[in-house]
């Protein structure tokens, strides 16, 4: 990768050429994870916040396919084609800070096991996202004034980018989001610089935020509760699979060596050049076989997630049985059924009319007999 790039306590700061800042998301994955994509479905979400110091609003922007992703990192407008201002041309050019959204293996695995789990991990992550993108929309910061009289100003534009990733460069189920903040801000009627030490100062915010919103995700819990799974309190991790985590990434780690080993060769003979698509989809066959001699590389999407199911089974792992649904007749008790005569009485009068029939006599008024008076004729 020509781009340089710093990582600060999970935060990442990308500086340099936008080409390689492509390559470089395409490669956190493997190339497995491409038949999770649907076609023309691009590489990035774009979204676009806007505050105005009291309400933040997230828009989303469309999809941004490879080409249009490299005008966004580089600093130009997507739609337009007009640069945000004053770029920088060098190799030292912040372009983008990034932060992963991502949870422990396991949360991937159960995913893996259950469509229903990975729909609702993937909404988990969204959200999480999106979390993070409307707190620096509302808490960033760029500077204005000449040097050094500068002050800080916050922004009233910032833009994100969302990749998402479904696979660790091994091929193993690792649901992750790559979300990347532009370093082009606008605020005071101009496109700005990030003032970029200001996300430095909130890692701690940031890093703790996305994964509290997901391991607090109410769909996501149930999506993991009703398919019988629980997670640690102390650690957030899917109890079922603690005995597993730790020997299915041990099979995976042999292949990111054998790629990396790949890379390190090629750039050596190819100084000052970017590995495309299709050599990196040729590592990842090489590597694979190599270090999985026994299997045959996965066709698609499906045919992967069939070979977790059975790694995990071979590995002695069975999935937890599904919690019944409680008997609502068992919480009632001995409670009198109620009969209905044709329409349904309120409550109190149904319980009276319980009353009644068990009792015919009981709570009626005393039958008084009728007395006849007889009438005297007045005088004549």
């Amino acid at each position: 990768m020509t781009g340089g790039d710093e990582v600060r306590g999970g935060v990442k700061f990308y500086r340099g050429n936008a080409a390689a800042a492509r390559n470089y998301v395409e490669a956190d994955r493997s190339r497995v994870d491409d038949y999770y994509l649907a076609e023309g479905t691009g590489l990035a979400t774009h979204i676009v916040a806007i505050s105005n110091g009291d309400v933040v609003m997230l828009t989303d922007a469309g999809q941004l396919d490879g080409p249009a992703y490299e005008r966004w990192v580089a600093g130009y407008d997507v739609a337009t084609g007009f640069a945000k201002g004053r770029l920088r041309q060098d190799d030292n050019a912040l372009r983008f800070v990034e932060v992963v959204v991502n949870g422990p293996e396991s949360w991937s695995l159960a995913a893996a096991m259950h469509p229903a789990v990975a729909t609702a991990y993937d909404a988990a992550q969204a959200r999480a996202a999106r979390e993070i993108i409307a707190w620096l929309a509302e808490h960033a910061t760029t500077r204005i004034g000449p040097r050094g009289r500068q002050v800080q100003i916050p922004v009233e534009r910032l833009e994100a980018a969302i990749v998402r990733h479904h696979t660790s460069r091994a091929g193993d189920p690792h649901q992750h989001l790559h979300l990347q903040i532009n370093a082009r801000v606008f605020a005071a009627g101009t496109w700005r610089g990030l003032h970029s030490v200001g996300v430095v100062d909130s890692i701690n915010a940031l890093n703790g935020m996305g994964r509290a919103a997901m391991q607090c995700d109410p769909q996501f819990r149930k999506a993991l509760a009703d398919h019988g799974y629980t997670l640690d309190p102390r650690t957030g991790e899917v109890t079922q699979f603690a005995d597993y985590v730790g020997r299915f990434s041990a099979r995976a780690e042999q292949i990111t060596r054998n790629v990396d080993r790949y890379e390190a060769e090629w750039r050596t003979e190819n100084p000052g050049r970017e590995p495309g698509p299709k050599l990196r989809a040729a590592w990842d066959r090489r590597a694979w076989a190599q270090a999985r001699p026994d299997k045959v590389a996965p066709l698609d999407g499906a045919d992967l997630t069939r070979r977790w199911n059975q790694e995990l089974a071979d590995l002695g792992y069975a999935p937890p049985e599904r919690p019944h649904p409680p008997d609502k007749r068992a919480d009632r008790g001995a409670q009198p059924r109620r009969r209905r005569r044709g329409r349904h009485l309120p409550p109190r009068r149904e319980a009276l009319e319980l009353e009644r029939r068990r009792h015919p006599r009981r709570g009626r008024a005393p039958h008084r007999r009728r007395q006849h008076h007889r009438v005297r004729p007045g005088p004549s």
